[in-house]
């Protein structure tokens, strides 16, 4: 074996002895909660993601399945190139494109629906730590979304998505339907001035 290596003292493993594991999401929580009680963290849970060319009725079966209703669109070098929603599949985005180019359904692709990478909006974790669950809700209702990111900042600026925020995460730990005030947008300038 190559190098000076010693061998680590071993001791045997005590009876009664557990594991680690990752700390359970807060079952209940109100607004005076962190923040970080209602973030889904992809150090704990891997995201979702999805292939721009695949279609939108492959990417809903998907979502589904895996009981998510956002998934990140990535290209081969796995950068996120995009987001796309269950909204966005089932709303008025393909009635549009079938309408205006006559293409089918079946052929419509998750980038062809996507909002771009130029156009999400994100949270740094910096902010998250020391924010309480109310913040988000506020955030996401001005935002008029039902999802965001959350990033972390290494030391050469780079950016790392950490999480996600979601309207019905924060439903299910409250107890509520706090997504009743947060309207998504309903136009492309609307989307532009919230993203401004």
């Amino acid at each position: 074996m190559k190098g000076d290596f010693k061998a680590r003292y071993s001791i045997p493993l005590a009876p009664n002895t557990t594991f680690s594991r990752p700390k359970p999401a807060a079952d209940w929580v109100d607004l005076d909660n962190p923040a970080i009680d209602v973030m889904t963290d992809f150090n704990v849970v891997e995201p979702k993601t999805i292939n721009p060319e695949t279609t939108i009725d492959d990417a809903l079966e998907q979502m589904k399945k895996q009981g998510v209703r956002l998934l990140l669109v990535i290209d081969e070098q796995k950068e996120i190139i995009g987001v796309i929603t269950a909204k966005d599949i089932q709303g008025e985005k393909p009635i549009k494109i079938v309408q205006e180019t006559q293409a089918a359904r079946a052929e419509i692709r998750v980038k062809d629906i996507m909002t771009p990478q130029p156009l999400i909006s994100v949270l740094n974790m910096v902010s998250v730590q020391e924010a309480q669950v109310g913040h988000i809700v506020q955030t996401l209702h001005e935002l008029k979304r039902q999802h965001t990111l959350v990033v972390e900042v290494d030391e050469r600026a780079k950016q790392i998505v950490r999480g996600m925020f979601s309207t019905s995460q924060i439903n299910k730990q409250m107890h509520t339907q706090t997504d009743d005030d947060i309207t998504p947008a309903d136009t492309f300038a609307e989307i532009v001035r919230n993203v401004s």
